[in-house]
C-alpha cells in the first residue's frame, strides 16, 4: 500500500512541475520486455518511438498579384475565428488532461460500466488511446496561458481526488462514523474537513480510470 501511494504521489508531483502533457510521449521497451510511455526520452542506447499529435499545416496564402476566381473566394471560410472558438471545450480539455495522466502510470486502466462492471484497456491499445486523447487535448484546451494553467490545475485536482490517499481517507471517515467506533466528534469533523479540502466527490462517465490496486510488475 505504501508503494502504491508513493507511485501515485510521484505521478502527481511530475504533473504539477512539468508541462509534459503538452509535449511528445515516448514509447520504449525495457530489457524485460515491459512497454513504457513517458514524457522524457528513455535511457541512452534504448530504442524508442515518439508519439505526438499530428498538426495540420497552415493553409497557403495566394501569392502577391495573383487573383483568385470568384468561386474560390466565396468558398473560403469567412468565420474562422468563430469555428476555432467553438472547438474549445473546457470540460473535454480537463478530462483529456486527466486521462493522459492516468494512461502514463504503470497501473491498469479501465472504464466503469453498469453496476460494478469494469472494461479494462489492453496494453497494446494504450498508444492509440494516448494519441486520441492528445488530439482531443490539442483541440479542446485553451491557447490562453492563464486559462490553460487553470485547466491543468483542475485536471490535477481530479487526479488527486481519485488517488489512493483520498480513497483511504474516505474509508477512514466511514470507520470513524461507525456507532461502535465511539469516535470523538472533533476527529470526525477534522477528517471531513480534510476530505472536503483535498478529495471532492467527483464522478466521470466514459473516461479512463486508474485501478491503483493493480500495478503492473516491472521488476
Amino acid at each position: 500500500m505504501r508503494t502504491l501511494r508513493h507511485r501515485w504521489r510521484l505521478a502527481l508531483a511530475l504533473a504539477s512541475i512539468a508541462p509534459a502533457l503538452m509535449g511528445a510521449t515516448y514509447k520504449w521497451v525495457d530489457a524485460r520486455g515491459q512497454v513504457h510511455f513517458t514524457d522524457i526520452p528513455p535511457p541512452a542506447g534504448t530504442a524508442y518511438e515518439v508519439i505526438a499529435a499530428p498538426h495540420s499545416p497552415p493553409a497557403p496564402t495566394p501569392a502577391a498579384g495573383v487573383s483568385m476566381p470568384a468561386q474560390a473566394v466565396e468558398a473560403l471560410p469567412q468565420t474562422v475565428p468563430d469555428v476555432v472558438a467553438d472547438t474549445r471545450d473546457d470540460g473535454r480539455c480537463v478530462d483529456a488532461l486527466f486521462q493522459l495522466q492516468v494512461l502514463q502510470g504503470d497501473w491498469k486502466v479501465y472504464q466503469a460500466g453498469p453496476g460494478d462492471e469494469r472494461r479494462y484497456l489492453d496494453d497494446r491499445d494504450r498508444p492509440a488511446e494516448i494519441e486520441r486523447l492528445t488530439q482531443a487535448r490539442d483541440a479542446s484546451c485553451s491557447d490562453d496561458p492563464d486559462t490553460l494553467a487553470s485547466q491543468r490545475r483542475r485536471a490535477g485536482e481530479l487526479f488527486q481526488a481519485m488517488s489512493p490517499d483520498c480513497l483511504e481517507a474516505r474509508e477512514k471517515l466511514q470507520n470513524l462514523q461507525r456507532p461502535t467506533a465511539r469516535s470523538a466528534p472533533s476527529d470526525i469533523e477534522k477528517q471531513q474537513a480534510w476530505i472536503e479540502a483535498h478529495c471532492p466527490d467527483v464522478h466521470r462517465d466514459g473516461v479512463w480510470l486508474a485501478d491503483w490496486r493493480y500495478v503492473q510488475r516491472t521488476r
